[in-house]
């Protein structure tokens, strides 16, 4: 398996299942990647202008997400600190379920008591940390 492919699965390859559609940019990797999973995949070349692909299927979501995240964290942390980057991830992910709520501290209480794992996450952040910065420096 390439490398690129190997990060794609570490990535996300524990959260793709068989109804996953993964819309990608025409990198092969990708490509491997979901033939690997047996997933659905289409192809948006944007840099040949195409945007759309059966008036269904388009990075525009991803790209409004990754947008917003940056905003995000500029305007309130002013940069981010790559230890917590889990963190403001887990924080901005409940913040947009919720932007719409009415009662957003009510809700916020809820959905965080639901999420039995999020202190086991936390607990991993600095593991995962070092583990990552370890990593890095073999690149």
């Amino acid at each position: 398996m390439s490398d690129k492919k190997n990060d794609i699965e570490k990535a996300i390859g524990d959260s793709v299942n068989e109804q996953t559609i993964l819309c990608v940019d025409g990198h092969v990797s990708y490509k491997g990647f979901a033939l690997d999973k047996g997933i659905e995949y289409h192809v948006i070349r944007s840099n040949l202008k195409e945007h759309v692909k059966n008036k269904i299927y388009h990075l525009q979501n991803v790209n409004s997400i990754d947008s917003r995240l940056k905003k995000w964290i500029e305007n309130r942390f002013l940069g981010v600190s790559t230890k917590y980057l889990q963190n403001y991830l887990n924080w901005f992910e409940v913040k947009e379920k919720l932007k719409k709520s009415i009662n957003f501290l009510e809700e916020f209480t809820d959905y965080s008591l639901e999420d039995t794992e999020t202190r086991r996450r936390f607990k991993e952040i600095s593991d995962n940390y070092k583990e990552f910065m370890q990593n890095s420096t073999l690149i």
